[in-house]
């Protein structure tokens, strides 16, 4: 049986966010964000940075693990420039790492920042995943 690793996404208003870990910081505490999470301060700012498109670099990064972002750029069948952007979009956020290939290029390979294979989105009362193993 395989085991699903899973990346979860969760909502929290920016303030709401900020004086928790304020307040965990002054008490030298953790903040609470569980490794494997990452924080949105809406579902609409997800939204807006999530489509369909960086799902399939995602989908391509697990199932065909690229050596470089021209190589994922011909696994998803679509324009460097465009792929590069959306890598350093996805990298930003802290769902991949570019890691850099050492060759004499300076290529970089797109990896997981987590392993994982689905993304569960947590949201009050309803929680909605994306099978990426299965979407390539």
């Amino acid at each position: 049986m395989k085991t699903i690793k899973t990346l979860n996404i969760r909502f929290e208003v920016w303030t709401d966010f900020k004086n928790r870990v304020r307040l965990a910081l002054k008490e030298g505490k953790s903040s609470n964000v569980q490794k494997g999470t990452l924080v949105f301060s809406s579902v609409t700012e997800y939204q807006k940075f999530m489509s369909e498109q960086k799902l399939a670099i995602l989908a391509a990064i697990i199932n065909k693990k690229p050596a470089s972002i021209y190589q994922l750029a011909q696994f998803v069948e679509r324009d460097f420039a465009n792929v590069q952007r959306d890598c350093i979009a996805l990298e930003a956020m802290g769902f991949i790492e570019l890691k850099d290939s050492g060759d004499t290029k300076k290529s970089k390979t797109p990896k997981l920042a987590f392993n994982y294979t689905r993304i569960e989105i947590h949201m009050p009362q309803v929680t909605y995943s994306h099978e990426l193993a299965e979407a390539a």
